[in-house]
């Protein structure tokens, strides 16, 4: 029975119906382990070089200076502490006056990362470094003195880089750079003066643990603890993305695989049913059996794995040397978790999909030899319910969200119910019709087996809808996102717009020709109460950080790019707008109050729109938009933002110079690199999705196979009956065209309604319709199958040979 199992191993593996099982398999196990393994080495390089993005191992954050007695706790228990300090300031050198973002470090400063000057050197008490923007607009060169308070300053050189400026554009204004020990003496800050404090810390993980939980429940409002993993940024929103993309394209890859495998599977137990009753006759036991499935199966699982893993190994590469520079991060060597998952993987799905089809083997009577009609009688509903359980099992699994794992549930319970009522639809149809006698002969048969037709047309959807899916979603993922970034996009923002050169800047802009965004009022505030509950007891329950500063605005009007979820926009007095993250962290709904405090000063309103906001959009956005009359009597500074082309960059500099307390702040630099990574994750994603397209034609030549055995039997007896060979053929033709329409159109209905779901929900994308789809799927499944069908070798070739060898076959 061993020579036999293994034997039977080499034939299925070569030309037996379970090679499919083992390609799908392998498939399966290459579309998880090239995805894991993308992200296992990712997420430990980012544990590795995350803490160069913050220059420390944690950073503690604030409007105010830290008390000294956590710092000095912080170093009794190991830990280096750096402090930083930011503000704005006037810096004056050759009758130019201009702002700029100052900061002053120590002499710990970074602890990690690279702190970029030119020439190279250290900060050091008495000097300056500047970017390159302040040395061209004060005409300074290195050498140079410039006036920062009461103090006088040497101008080192320029300030190239700070590991941890991050990609905020309100972070890339004209910078400048000065040591800590300096700022007592530019008698810059007086009881009241606005500074961040940065302090960063550097130790041991166990210690950063026990110190972040002594020290959280100590923090005032406004401050922040920080690692390395709180960034939020277009372009980690974007990486975010694509590596949701890879993990639902990855799991789509499965799917399809464990659709093929469950084909070919069915196929072989119904093949197999008479080997399995001769071998009873001749004395076999179940237990006998039992082994010797076992060891088929098993020899198909190693092949399978070993095959998908080389494959998945492979395909990781070329995924990573698709993303290429645009990780611009060392990758460590892979762990062994992403192979263990892998094999696991392989493990549970050959399991969960052989339960029905071997225990359909083992309950086949002996008396099947005599009698082909008998066999071991299992619902079909128990192999549905498998894979439904095991589709959501994985879905939740890999996926990592509930409800994506439930919408994936009920999109295939939805794809059954659709393609059922379609089915039936189209035969109705059909036999109304009439036709040529090809037709009949198609439409009759799909009629007579009625099951059978809808499982096969349910296998041809499933693979087209899930492909499909794959593709739209990418496609706005990808290119969707590049055309919400024209090369018009807004690259410049003008903020610290006092109200007398409001429109005098807005003349400057028209004259010389650049549309500009919206003119927005910034008022600073801090949200306090929340229904009256203070926002400390909001900040321990829901996680932090909502006591620190926002830009609040006012409008009478919806921006441009903001579209409402509930309550209809009103300049009416008293209200505002709440975007929809905010509202949703907060728990709010139309009618709830908020009350702010504004200078000391508390402020309410009524929330009476919830907005979603496109924070990629490069234009000014807000948390908080109040009716006019609420903020109306603060003072405020005002913002816009415009495109600046490379050719008319002179007028950035004039319009500095005309205007010197406002700041211009140039994100050409976050554009460009947002486009570059964008570029990147669309050649990786295109990997993905080849292996998505042939996981797809493998489900397609598994269905064919499978259905093939029965089509030979009825051609044998319509051959017998007098049917010509291009009758046969032409009937074969109009059943798979059929198959190929009904799926496709099911595919592209629920496609649609999945994408309409899908890409606002979960990739927080716009849904528009796709008419294309509903062109080219049926199309597309029309002639998969008609090629398909002819690979299978029914109608190539000599006709009346192969029929005539049939017939003895089965004779």
């Amino acid at each position: 029975m061993g020579s036999l199992s293994w034997g039977l191993v080499w034939r299925e593996a070569s030309r037996g119906p379970l090679r499919l099982f083992m390609l799908a398999l392998a498939l399966c196990v290459a579309s998880i382990l090239s995805v894991t393994l993308v992200a296992d080495r990712l997420n430990n390089a980012l544990k590795v070089s995350g803490r160069d993005y913050i220059a420390a191992d944690r950073i503690l954050t604030g409007s105010r200076p830290a008390q000294e007695a956590w710092l000095a706790e912080a170093a009794r228990r190991g830990l280096a502490v750096s402090r930083t300090q930011s503000f704005s300031s006037v810096l004056f050198a050759n009758d130019e006056l201009q702002l700029a973002s100052v900061r002053a470090v120590d002499a710990a400063f970074p602890f990690y990362g690279e702190l970029q000057l030119s020439p190279a050197g250290r900060v050091a008490p008495g000097s300056i470094w500047l970017s390159a923007r302040l040395l061209a607009l004060l005409r300074l060169q290195p050498g140079d003195r410039l006036e920062l308070g009461n103090l006088e300053l040497r101008v080192a050189g320029e300030l190239v880089k700070e590991p941890d400026e991050g990609f905020s554009p309100f972070l890339l204004a004209p910078r400048a750079l000065i040591h800590l020990d300096d700022v007592a003496a530019t008698g810059i800050f007086m009881e009241g003066s606005r500074a961040r404090y940065r302090y960063l810390f550097r130790g041991e993980e166990a210690s950063l643990q026990g110190y972040a939980d002594w020290l959280l429940p100590q923090l005032q409002q406004g401050q922040r603890w920080r690692g390395p993993d709180d960034a939020d940024t277009p372009v980690a929103r974007s990486i975010t993305r694509a590596e949701q993309f890879f993990r639902l394209a990855s799991l789509t890859g499965v799917l399809l695989g464990i659709l093929a495998m469950a084909i070919a599977l069915g196929y072989f137990s119904r093949r197999e049913q008479d080997r399995i009753a001769l071998l009873k006759t001749l004395g076999a036991g179940r237990r006998q059996l039992f082994g010797w499935l076992s060891r088929l199966l098993l020899g198909l699982l190693v092949l399978g794995s070993t095959l998908g893993g080389l494959a998945g190994y492979g395909l990781h590469k070329l995924i990573l040397l698709s993303l290429g520079d645009a990780l611009d991060i060392p990758l460590p060597p892979p762990s062994l978790l992403p192979f263990a998952v892998a094999a696991g993987l392989a493990l549970l799905t050959t399991l969960m999909l052989s339960v029905v089809p071997m225990y359909r083997l083992l309950r086949v009577p002996p008396l099947r030899v005599l009698r082909n009609e008998s066999e071991a009688r299992v619902s079909p509903w128990w192999s549905a319910a498998i894979l439904l359980a095991g589709t959501f099992g994985l879905s939740w699994l890999f996926a990592g969200r509930l409800g994506l794992a439930l919408g994936l549930l009920l999109g295939l319970v939805a794809l059954g119910a659709l393609l059922g009522g379609l089915c039936w639809l189209l035969l109705s149809l059909a036999r109304r019709v009439g036709g040529g006698i090809a037709f009949r002969l198609a439409v009759n048969r799909l009629q007579r087996v009625r099951l059978a037709t809808l499982v096969q047309f349910g296998g041809v959807a499933l693979a087209l809808f899930l492909g499909t899916l794959l593709w739209v979603v990418r496609g706005e993922l990808v290119e969707g996102f590049l055309a919400r970034l024209p090369p018009d996009t807004p690259n410049r923002f003008l903020i610290n717009i006092a109200a007398h050169e409001l429109a005098p800047v807005q003349q400057r802009l028209q004259q010389a020709g650049f549309d500009s965004s919206q003119f927005y009022p910034i008022v600073r505030g801090r949200l306090a109460e929340v229904n009256g509950i203070p926002v400390q007891e909001i900040n321990s329950e829901r996680g932090g950080g909502l006591g620190r500063e926002l830009n609040l605005t006012y409008s009478a009007t919806l921006p441009e790019g903001n579209r409402l979820l509930a309550g209809r926009w009103s300049a009416a007095a008293g209200g505002v707008s709440v975007e929809a993250e905010l509202a949703e962290r907060l728990a709010l709904s139309l009618g709830d109050r908020l009350t702010l405090d504004l200078a000391g000063q508390p402020v309410s309103a009524e929330v009476r729109t919830i907005r979603q906001v496109d924070w990629d959009s490069m234009k000014p956005n807000f948390y908080l938009i109040f009716s006019p009359d609420v903020l109306a009597e603060y003072p405020a500074a005002w913002l816009a933002s415009f495109y600046l082309p490379p050719a008319q960059r002179a007028f950035e500099v004039e319009l500095i110079r005309a205007f010197p307390t406002i700041t211009v702040f140039d994100v050409e630099a976050l554009l460009d690199q947002l486009r570059q990574v964008l570029a990147r994750v669309s050649q990786a994603l295109l990997v993905i999705m080849a292996l998505v397209t042939g996981a797809s034609l493998l489900v397609l030549l598994a269905q064919v196979e499978a259905t093939l055995e029965g089509r030979r039997r009825e051609l044998v007896l319509l051959r017998t009956l007098g049917a010509g060979e291009r009758l046969i053929a032409a009937s074969l033709r109009w059943e798979w065209l059929a198959a190929g329409l009904a799926s496709g159109l099911a595919a592209a209905l629920a496609v649609e309604l999945c994408v309409a779901v899908l890409l606002p929900w979960w990739l927080d994308l716009p849904w528009q319709p796709h008419p294309g789809v509903w062109f080219s799927l049926p199309l597309l499944g029309a002639a998969l199958l008609l090629l398909t069908g002819r690979a299978g070798g029914i109608v190539r070739g000599p006709l009346a040979l192969r029929l005539r060898q049939l017939s003895q076959g089965l004779g």
